[in-house]
């Protein structure tokens, strides 16, 4: 009985002309969405390709392991992702390198490099509605794929309930059921034959360009966007059924839904983003972030110079060591590479803060949107095309991941000279043996198909609780309606 009712519901929406136009547009939108990115997206590697080659080769130029350490291994980049057409992620809103920090040089020292996080631009990303000038998938999922289950669906029981046939019906054998769940597949089935078909012309589109050939990981998560995309289109098909059963004019019914809709997809996300970050604290400003970085320099620059004159005051109550004969003396070493160490440390600490200050004011205006589900879709789609800030996060740690290996190799490298004074900072105490460039370590951004899943699980999980939950409620209201 079941199916003998999808087979009408879906004759009757695949002939009808509202299918028509749905893919039209959505075959439009998406042939747009790929012919826009096989002109960008071989830019965007030509341009990291290039930048990566410089970088490789700027690092492999240098030989002293001091100059690996006061240098460290340049600007670290971003891969762009191979299916950035899915989710644009605010690409330009987020910086696609990291940055070093720390310049300066006193009394015959110099800074070592340091890991810096660029600033955010907090105002913009808080703008969470997806961006209307840039149609990817999440664009036409969130605005589209939530529009169009509507209008399939706000005459589904208020329109046979005004033509009497709903009473028809159920004064035979269909129990309410059975009709609903007819009625509710019918209509998601017809909604994503019509995107599916449009997805087919993308893909084969995007299929052709030498630049975006995709492998096994990516159309496995393809494959799993789809999924998040249709239980986005049923949320929204459930929701049409439920103000269709309690609605006794299809008139009435089109026009609640269109409320909700506004409210809910387009007027939720974005301001609720916006007014989360005006609740919380402010973050430093930039000048701000200066001035406490240049205070705690000078308290280390203080406590340096403390250490040096108590070790002249010592010098000068002692006899001369066989060490200062020489011209070298480790105290004085010592009291060098903590110096440069510790500022080292205090650079990456206070950049670290900030950009967790500034994060902080992300992650919360998402927690808050979430209680739309088309906030939802965007950030599950983000997470499995490799884009947006979850992206930018597993980015930066794996700079930081990296950061840490490099350091180990001078580290090591150093220990293996039985010359050197094993002072890591200060090149009179450092190895001064060449280094291979071969032996160098490169960094390499890599993103797999666990580092996109494991971000999107929740996201997923509540999709298909807002589904289970909607779905519910039409079967609850529809059993309670009169007819």
């Amino acid at each position: 009985m079941i199916w003998h009712i999808v087979t009408r519901e879906l004759l009757d929406h695949l002939t009808s002309l509202r299918f028509g136009l749905t893919t039209f547009i959505l075959v439009a939108l998406m042939v747009t969405n790929a012919v826009g990115h096989l002109r960008t997206h071989p830019q965007r590697i030509r341009k990291y390709s290039e930048k990566v080659n410089a970088s490789q080769t700027e690092l492999k130029s240098r030989t002293e392991l001091y100059a690996l350490l006061q240098k460290g291994p340049g600007k670290l980049y971003k891969r762009p992702s191979s299916l950035a057409f899915i989710a644009d992620g605010g690409n330009a809103l987020l910086p696609d390198e990291s940055v070093s920090g720390g310049f300066w040089r006193l009394y015959g020292l110099a800074y070592i490099w340091s890991m810096g996080v660029p600033r955010l631009n907090i105002e913009a990303i808080s703008n969470l509605r997806p961006n209307t000038t840039v149609i990817d998938w999440v664009f036409i999922t969130t605005y589209l794929l939530s529009f169009v289950p509507l209008l399939f669906t706000f005459d589904a029981l208020s329109g046979e309930r005004e033509r009497g046939t709903l009473r028809l019906c159920l004064a035979n054998s269909i129990s309410r059921t059975a009709l609903l769940v007819g009625k509710f597949l019918g209509s998601l089935i017809t909604v994503l034959i019509a995107f599916y078909c449009a997805v087919l012309f993308n893909l084969a589109i995007i299929s052709t360009g030498s630049w975006t050939q995709l492998g096994g990981a990516d159309w496995g998560r393809v494959g799993l966007i789809l999924l998040i995309a249709s239980c986005y289109a049923g949320i929204f098909v459930a929701i049409g059924l439920i103000v269709s059963a309690v609605t006794r004019e299809s008139r009435l019914s089109l026009v609640i839904l269109l409320l909700i809709w506004v409210t809910v997809v387009v007027f939720t996300p974005s301001t609720l983003g916006t007014l989360s970050t005006e609740w919380m604290p402010p973050v430093q400003t930039h000048h701000q972030f200066q001035m406490t970085r240049g205070t705690a320099f000078d308290q280390i620059r203080s406590d340096f110079l403390n250490k040096r004159e108590n070790l002249k005051e010592r010098r000068q109550s002692a006899e001369t060591s066989q060490e200062e004969v020489a011209g070298i003396d480790p105290s004085e070493l010592e009291i060098q590479q903590e110096f440069v160490n510790r500022d080292m440390e205090m650079r990456e600490r206070i950049s670290r803060q900030h950009f967790a200050a500034q994060s902080a004011q992300v992650l919360h205006a998402r927690r808050i949107t979430r209680c739309s589900p088309a906030a939802v879709v965007q950030y599950a789609l983000e997470s499995m095309a490799g884009t947006g800030f979850n992206r930018h996060l597993q980015f930066l740690n794996q700079c930081r991941l990296h950061i840490q290996h490099f350091r180990n190799f001078i580290v090591e490298m150093d220990r293996e000279d039985p010359e050197s004074l094993h002072f890591i900072g200060v090149r009179k105490g450092m190895s001064e043996k060449p280094v291979s460039p071969e032996a160098i370590p490169i960094f390499e951004d890599k993103l797999t198909f666990q580092d996109t899943l494991n971000p999107a699980i929740m996201d997923i999980l509540l999709l298909v609780l807002l589904l289970s939950v909607f779905l519910s409620g039409a079967f609850l209201v529809f059993l309670r309606s009169e007819v």
